[in-house]
């Protein structure tokens, strides 16, 4: 099975590039449930979270409870390698800034 690399977002916890396998599975896990995946910042990012935090991920200012991370994705799920992340990092700051 292969990896990827995506930026994580944790309760209480900065986002941090780690490395998780590529499969259907342990996304769930992370997510704590069925998966949501959602527009972010600009093409071919995407928000992958769990199906009830989805909206709130991409259009509310509620804090997110569970986990969700941030990849490439066009088709197939890609990895973000660093000076992507630090982009999509910086972004996510001013998202998190409005957050409750």
């Amino acid at each position: 099975m292969s990896t990827i690399s995506v930026l994580m977002v944790e309760p209480s916890k900065r986002p941090s590039i780690i490395s998780i396998e590529n499969d259907l599975s342990t996304f769930e896990n992370i997510v704590n449930g069925p998966l949501d995946m959602q527009p972010f910042f600009r093409s071919p990012y995407k928000i992958v979270c769990n199906v009830d935090n989805g909206y709130e991920l991409t259009y509310g200012k509620r804090k997110p409870k569970d986990s969700f991370f941030i990849v490439k994705h066009d088709g197939d799920f890609r990895s973000i390698d660093r000076s992507e992340a630090e982009e999509v990092r910086d972004h996510l700051k001013e998202k998190m800034k409005k957050w409750k």
